[in-house]
């Protein structure tokens, strides 16, 4: 834990220029909204911008949630994998079907959610 925040602290006594800019409040209002919908701060999403070109959005809740879904599911397979090899394939068929379908719905609800949120990039 130490260490976590003096490398935070680090990295920030490294950052010792400010730089201003004037912006319209149409411009303003367009540079907030960019900002919330990519879920950084100001700093990094200037800082991002001026040195990438692009921002690089941060995982939603609801991302993570369903990664750790998908996770949680990954699991099971790897216990269904090893209750067919000790008690046979046929037993552990049919939980396999199901589990596949649920990977499946999982896997397709967060490439639908990625495909949306294409139309948002910087």
């Amino acid at each position: 834990m130490q260490k976590n925040i003096q490398k935070t602290e680090s990295r920030k006594r490294n950052k010792v220029h400010i730089l201003s800019a004037r912006f319209t409040d149409m411009e303003y209002n367009a540079l907030e909204k960019r900002r919330k919908d990519a879920g950084v701060s100001v700093s990094r999403f200037i800082r991002s911008v001026m040195l990438t070109g692009k921002v690089v959005q941060r995982i939603s809740r609801a991302d993570a949630d369903i990664l750790r879904k998908l996770a949680g599911e990954a699991n099971n397979l790897n216990q269904l994998a090893r209750k067919a090899n000790a008690g046979g394939y046929t037993k552990a068929a049919m939980e396999m079907v199901i589990l596949n379908r649920k990977m499946t719905d999982i896997i397709k609800q967060l490439s639908d959610d990625w495909k949306n949120k294409q139309g948002g990039n910087f």
